[in-house]
């Protein structure tokens, strides 16, 4: 068993997936997620070491990320959910990942972000530089979602649903060294207060 790098895929990836993080034959993969009658399809975090630095969980059925899922991985950089069914996270989901780096969460069903999701990765000193949340269907955001993370230089918001934009949004994402939207200028609406 790898224990640096945690790699799960389905059988077949979507055609969709970057060649970079498409699978190969030194990637570990193991069925890790768990249906429940609800339709809920969610991951198993005791199937993935405690000591894993990288995790990327690409092209499955999970839909949902529950509360503390990932408090365990301390010394996880670069947490990958990409590709999948994400439609829901719960607020606490990523709590206590104090090594995280870098959150891809791209290209899945998203529509919003729960309030304070970002707040508990380790609130004393937050180490995430990067943030992809391209191709999901965010229609908005929470003003603050990313205010404690003082060290994020790149977000990703391209193939969203965004629309419009508050002064105090685009206050808050001020330090934020490279954000990319991907709308036309024109399609965007900025709300002044």
């Amino acid at each position: 068993m790898l224990q640096q790098c945690y790699y799960f895929f389905e059988t077949e990836c979507p055609d969709e997936v970057p060649d970079e993080i498409a699978p190969r034959a030194d990637y570990y993969e193991e069925t890790y997620y768990r249906y429940c009658q609800s339709g809920m399809v969610y991951i198993n975090p005791d199937d993935i070491s405690d000591s894993a630095k990288e995790i990327r969980i690409i092209g499955t059925p999970v839909n949902t990320v529950l509360d503390y899922t990932f408090g365990s991985k301390q010394l996880c950089r670069i947490l990958s959910l990409a590709f999948n069914m994400i439609h829901t996270i719960e607020v606490h989901a990523f709590r206590n990942m104090y090594s995280l780096e870098e959150l891809h969460l791209n290209n899945n069903k998203l529509s919003s972000l729960p309030r304070g999701i970002f707040d508990h990765i380790d609130p004393s000193n937050p180490l995430v530089t990067h943030i992809y949340l391209q191709g999901n269907q965010l229609t908005s955001l929470t003003l603050g979602l990313f205010s404690k993370l003082a060290r994020l230089a790149y977000l990703d918001l391209q193939q969203n649903l965004l629309g419009t934009l508050s002064q105090e949004l685009i206050n808050d994402l001020d330090g934020i060294g490279t954000i990319l939207i991907g709308i036309p200028i024109g399609e965007i609406k900025i709300i002044l207060f």
